[in-house]
């Protein structure tokens, strides 16, 4: 259920095991294509015109690299769909629960489409069975490239791990099959600039959720542990 999973994910956070990823998996019945919405403060302040200058508010756009990955290898995915904001009629999601209540930075909500592709080598047909397994799988080479990129910095990779979880290959031989140009970057070490004026806000019945308030607890429990 809900709760015992929001129990379970609290319990692993308690114990210093917090999740480096979370994902809740829905269809949607009228865009195309798979996407993925996420959670970013600094993007919803800047749709919501916030008094917060936002070019000055830092933030880790880790929540971006799974996207990338999944556009570059997965000819079903488009990143061009996807969207981080958070809306008022969003709160009550897992995704958003998850990424305000847990902590986790990766919290998403997948989309399958019911409706077919637009592009890419399934572009006018439905998704079926085998479609959906090899996003399943793409997903997970996605997750283990994340987590080969962070080893590789922490410098906690040995040897032999390095032939498992080596997806080079892999994502040079899905290029010929890939919709998009948008390269793969590791996970950045810290924040970078992003031009927010060229993403994409698809939902435009929903307005964003005031976070001003939430940023400013975060400041002063970020000053509080500095004490």
């Amino acid at each position: 259920t809900i709760y015992h999973a929001k129990g379970l994910l609290s319990y692993m956070r308690s114990i210093g095991k917090t999740p480096l990823v979370y994902c809740d998996y829905h269809g949607h019945s009228r865009k195309k294509n798979v996407f993925m919405y996420g959670c970013s403060l600094k993007e919803t302040l800047w749709q919501a015109r916030s008094s917060i200058d936002t070019a000055t508010l830092k933030e880790d756009i880790g929540y971006r690299t799974i996207p990338k990955v999944l556009d570059r290898i997965c000819p079903a995915f488009a990143i061009n769909h996807c969207c981080f904001l958070v809306q008022k009629s969003r709160e009550a999601t897992a995704r958003v629960v998850v990424w305000r209540e847990i902590g986790i930075l990766r919290s998403y909500t997948m989309e399958s489409t019911y409706c077919g592709c637009d592009q890419g080598k399934y572009k006018g047909l439905q998704l079926g069975t085998r479609e959906l397994e090899e996003m399943g799988a793409k997903f997970c080479a996605g997750l283990l490239k994340l987590k080969k990129d962070e080893w590789s910095r922490s410098n906690q990779l040995v040897t032999e791990d390095v032939g498992l979880l080596d997806f080079d290959n892999e994502l040079q031989n899905d290029r010929h099959t890939s919709h998009s140009d948008v390269s793969v970057d590791d996970e950045p070490p810290c924040p970078e600039e992003i031009d927010y004026y060229t993403d994409n806000y698809t939902e435009e019945d929903d307005d964003p959720i005031d976070l001003v308030t939430e940023l400013n607890v975060s400041s002063d429990d970020e000053l509080e542990h500095k004490k």
